[in-house]
Order: C-alpha cells, then sequence, then structure tokens
C-alpha cells in the first residue's frame, strides 16, 4: 500500500491519499482524501474528503485504513475497517463507559442547536482546560469494512460508498472536510454566512457551498446518478477552536451503499 496517491481534476484542483498527514484530536482514525488547491493542502485537522463514519444509538464508531489503491488513471479505493472509539480521560485516568455515553448525548444535543453553538465550544475549551480532559481513538468491537471508491471528473468527485458488511443498526454518515482557517463562507438557499457566522452543525440542502475567500473556490455535494434524492440528508459545520480546524458538509443515507458526488467549481470573494 503506497503511502500517496494524487487524483487531479484540473491543474489547480486534486484530491490526495497521504497517510503522513495528520493533526489534532483526529490524529488516531483514518482521513479520506485531502483537497489540495492551487498547491495548498487543505487538510488542518479534518477528516478529509470522504470518509465513512458508522454512528449506531449509543456510539459512534470511526474508521482504520485497511488498504488504499488506484484502480484506474481516474479512480482510487479505500477499504476502511471500522472499528475506532473515541475513549476519554480526566486528570489522566481513563473515565468509566457512561462517561462516553454521557458525551454521545451531550453532542446530540449540541447539534440541534446552531444558534449557541460557538458559546457552547468556548465553554467547551474553559472546561476541558481547567478539568483536562482528554480524548483519543482506540480499537473497539469490529464492525464490518466499508469500501470507498473516489472517481475524479472535469466538474468533481464521484465517491461511491459500499458499505454492506458492517454488522448492526446503524446509519452511515460520510464526511467532506478541509480545514476550517482556509474555508470560511458559506452560501445557502437564502443567505451568506462568514467565519464565526457558521454553525458547527445544521442541517442544510443540497445547493449549500462551502467556500475560501482565500483560494476563490468552493464545494457542494448532490445526489449519485439515479439515487433517490429523498434518503439523503445533509449537514455543514466549521469549527475552529482547541484542537479543532475543520469545515465541512456531511451527508448521510440509511442505505448501506450509495453514491454522492462532491462538486467545485470558482467563486467569488463576496459570495
Amino acid at each position: 500500500m503506497k503511502d500517496r496517491y494524487e487524483l487531479k481534476i484540473s491543474d489547480d484542483i486534486s484530491l490526495i491519499h497521504d497517510v503522513s498527514v495528520h493533526c489534532g484530536k483526529t490524529t488516531d482514525m483514518a482521513k479520506g482524501l485531502f483537497l489540495c488547491c492551487k498547491g495548498r493542502l487543505c487538510a488542518g485537522e479534518s477528516a478529509g474528503i470522504g470518509l465513512p463514519v458508522w454512528k449506531t444509538r449509543h456510539q459512534t464508531i470511526f474508521p482504520t485504513l485497511f488498504s488504499a489503491k488506484v484502480i484506474s488513471e481516474t479512480a482510487m479505493e479505500k477499504i476502511f475497517l471500522m472499528d475506532r472509539v473515541l475513549v476519554w480521560h480526566i486528570a489522566g485516568r481513563k473515565t468509566p463507559a457512561w462517561f462516553s455515553h454521557l458525551v454521545e448525548k451531550l453532542v446530540c444535543g449540541f447539534m440541534i442547536m446552531p444558534a449557541i453553538q460557538h458559546r457552547l465550544l468556548k465553554l467547551r475549551t474553559i472546561v476541558m482546560s481547567c478539568l483536562d480532559i482528554r480524548s483519543s481513538m482506540v480499537h473497539g468491537s469490529d464492525k464490518g469494512l466499508c469500501r470507498v471508491v473516489y472517481e475524479a471528473t472535469p466538474k468533481g468527485f464521484i465517491v461511491k460508498i459500499d458499505g454492506r458488511s458492517i454488522m448492526g443498526q446503524g446509519r452511515m454518515l460520510m464526511l467532506n472536510e478541509v480545514d476550517g482557517g482556509t474555508f470560511d463562507r458559506l452560501r445557502t438557499n437564502d443567505h451568506s454566512l462568514h467565519d464565526l457566522e457558521i454553525p458547527a452543525w445544521k442541517k442544510v440542502s443540497f445547493n449549500t457551498l462551502l467556500a475560501s475567500t482565500v483560494l476563490n473556490v468552493g464545494f457542494s455535494l448532490t445526489p449519485g446518478v439515479r439515487e433517490d434524492c429523498s434518503s439523503f440528508q445533509v449537514f455543514c459545520g466549521r469549527e475552529v477552536a482547541l484542537g479543532l480546524n475543520w469545515a465541512g458538509l456531511a451527508i448521510t443515507n440509511p442505505h448501506h451503499t450509495f453514491t454522492y458526488m462532491v462538486n467545485f467549481q470558482t467563486v467569488k470573494t463576496d459570495i
């Protein structure tokens, strides 16, 4: 398995597989493909483009990279083992299992309150610093494999997911993230948000565009050809704080196999 691959859609835009790129609280999990725009790697501590996460009722399962290979001149495949979970430590001591379940419930509550999310992030930073609360990812129970194929097209990338071997009840969440320091503008149906105006997590529509005012480029998500649009949900988010530097669009689908597009376009700085 090579340590680095690149899929290009133009001279300015490509997606890169690079196992050496890790930063922040997501260091211990696998990553999708990182956006490289005009020679700038837009990674931060993001999960990258096209990373599967399996969410059950009480737990979030993160991936380990099982294999990565080029399958054609315009496509590559990654196979992820869904087996990593978050563990928490307070003052250097591992917390009991109930603490992780409590954190999951707090995160769910946080996600449905976009109006105060940035204030809650500041409170999070204070509490974690004062109590010396830290998280890490460790190997948990193996939930199965998820195969993801990335295919370059002139306008972006097709992402094909096959998670049929994943065991148990849950739903697939596909993360499409870049670094939050560079991507600082969000355009929705009726308005444009900049920097701290962008919520940490909010349900949005397919025509939502996440853009960089530095690079003058943005991306959006659309369902794959012949996919049932009603089965998808799209979310936006951006967090730039202690140990956090990501912005992105996530897509969920109740089915274990589906396809979506990541579309790139040139944007004006005043979107």
